[in-house]
């Protein structure tokens, strides 16, 4: 097997590394900064506008954009990761503070539909569900979540509510992971690239469509190597006939990837507080949660808002998979306005 090239790429960091650059990924709130986002939270108010009717010119924040200009530049196209910290979020409502959030995600990009429900808010919530009903996805249990990506250009969290126990975040250089596999399993890799693996949309493909799409885990486009890492959809999508069965080799491929990605090396762990707000470039990027134990009362519970976000920066760069997956979205979770909730309101 001949070698695979190290990827030479910001995106491709260690914690160590990150550790050292925070101030190109790490953004503090300043007083301007809230004061011009309250001014915006007043101006839409005043025009009874409320999500997702809310555009980005709607929702003027000037000085915070040329602020973040050069965050957002390491966000699109190098570190990947952008982290905001230190907004107030008990001055403000639920509501209020989604608004703001969902404000400043439309100076990143264009909303994407997020489930078969058409929600461009959606709830990271605890919604009583297994992860082994076939239905279900991670963000809507309690369970240990691995290390993945989720079917966007950028994924925003914003948390309104941590768990009292557990729900650590962790986050994955998935080039990272490539260089890795690159230096210990070649051959892995290498079927990792090469394959067209088929991946469950657990039950929200568009009528008449197969219940599974393809793709690569890692694939190759003009922006560099970007990764779609649905193991786990891979893995349930056996349950369909039509799928091909995963060879020895396959699952060795796919074990050998989730192993890489969880190595503690590799792996950014942290605790996201109320008010964090967090942009994670998808394509560059593995996610994952531990399990936690949520409150009791349920205004107490674990609850963060969700955006995915169509960046101008990907346009005609997506890799194939990633480009069916967004038309899947367009075309069957698009819902109208007025017969759906951008969130559940809880």
């Amino acid at each position: 097997m001949s070698n695979i090239d190290q990827l030479q790429h910001r995106a491709a960091w260690t914690p160590q590394v990150l550790s050292e650059a925070e101030e190109s990924w790490i953004y503090h709130w300043t007083d301007d900064d809230i004061a011009e986002l309250d001014q915006a939270l007043r101006q839409v108010s005043r025009d009874g506008l409320t999500v997702p009717r809310i555009a980005k010119e709607q929702f003027p924040i000037p000085g915070v954009m040329s602020r973040l200009a050069p965050f957002r530049h390491e966000l699109e196209l190098g570190l990947g990761i952008l982290y905001l910290k230190g907004f107030p979020i008990e001055r403000y409502t639920k509501d209020e503070a989604s608004v703001i959030f969902w404000g400043l995600g439309m100076h990143f990009g264009r909303p994407w539909e997020q489930n078969v429900r058409g929600h461009l808010l959606g709830d990271v919530i605890n919604e009583g569900k297994s992860l082994d009903d076939p239905s279900a996805r991670g963000y809507q249990t309690t369970a240990t979540l691995e290390m993945h990506t989720d079917g966007a250009d950028v994924v925003g969290l914003l948390c309104l509510k941590q768990a009292p126990e557990g729900g650590e975040s962790q986050i994955v250089s998935a080039l990272s992971v490539y260089n890795q596999l690159a230096a210990t399993n070649p051959g892995a890799l290498q079927r990792l690239l090469d394959t067209e693996w088929c991946m469950d949309w657990r039950g929200e493909e568009a009528p008449g469509s197969p219940p599974y799409h393809r793709g690569a885990i890692y694939e190759r486009t003009s922006h560099g190597v970007t990764c779609l890492a649905l193991t786990g959809y891979i893995y349930s999508a056996q349950r369909y006939e039509a799928v091909p069965r995963l060879s020895d080799a396959d699952r060795e491929a796919i074990e050998a990837f989730r192993k890489a990605s969880e190595d503690p090396a590799l792996v950014l762990r942290f605790r996201q507080s109320a008010g964090d707000m967090q942009f994670l470039n998808n394509h560059f990027h593995m996610h994952g949660r531990s399990t936690y134990v949520d409150a009791e009362d349920p205004r107490e519970r674990r609850h963060l808002r969700r955006l995915w976000l169509e960046s101008e920066a990907w346009s005609g760069c997506r890799p194939r998979a990633m480009q069916e997956i967004l038309a899947n979205a367009r075309q069957y979770w698009a819902r109208p306005d007025s017969t759906v909730q951008m969130w559940d309101r809880r």
